[in-house]
């Protein structure tokens, strides 16, 4: 499913209409062997599985595939400007932060493209990021968090602020050995349980 037509959930706090900015729209995709998977970060209705305590299952690094092909964002501003307290232009920024077990590879979210005072995030630029890159055996953790900036009217002076803690979610993974090399590793314990006798 295409990630415009996911359900819209609110991670801004509460406020007037008039006043408020928040990611309206936050999901991942995920390209898992050959077919691609889109995530959204939390439940509530949306269309797509949730990523938070998803299982993506058991991967060969060797043969396998799991990557984070895209993530999309979409900040909603619900007003024009200087005076209305909050608000995006195209200058705003949005990065996602990505780790897998202790590894960080925080992604900067380049600005796609905007329709009235909605603007889109995305990470197209960056290529796919490979989630099996470099790792042993074992179960791992795979943590997203969103921040992005907004401007902000004090009544007398702007400033640009951060909202981060955005799109929490963890989901997991398995890094299982190449059966080849864990053919061979059951013919050398064979050998010598035989070497025993």
């Amino acid at each position: 499913m295409k990630p415009q037509t996911l359900l819209a959930f609110f991670l801004a706090s509460a406020a007037p209409a008039f006043a408020a900015v928040g990611v309206v729209e936050s999901t991942g995709q995920f390209l898992v062997n050959s077919s691609v998977v889109y995530l959204s970060p939390t439940p509530g209705g949306t269309a797509n599985p949730t990523l938070d305590g998803y299982d993506f299952g058991s991967f060969n690094p060797l043969s396998d595939t799991l990557e984070l092909t895209n993530w999309f964002v979409e900040n909603y501003a619900y007003n024009a400007g200087p005076g209305s307290d909050n608000w995006i232009t195209d200058s705003n920024s949005a990065t996602l932060f990505l780790s897998v077990g202790l590894s960080a590879n925080d992604q900067i979210l380049g600005h796609a493209g905007a329709s009235g005072n909605n603007h889109f995030w995305n990470n197209t630029g960056n290529g796919p990021v490979n989630l099996l890159d470099g790792l042993s055996n074992g179960t791992y953790s795979l943590s997203v968090s969103l921040a992005y900036t907004y401007n902000d009217w004090d009544g007398s002076s702007t400033s640009v602020l951060t909202s981060s803690g955005n799109s929490l979610a963890t989901a997991s993974f398995t890094v299982v050995p190449e059966p080849a090399a864990a053919l061979l590793g059951s013919i050398g314990l064979l050998i010598l349980l035989g070497r025993r006798r």
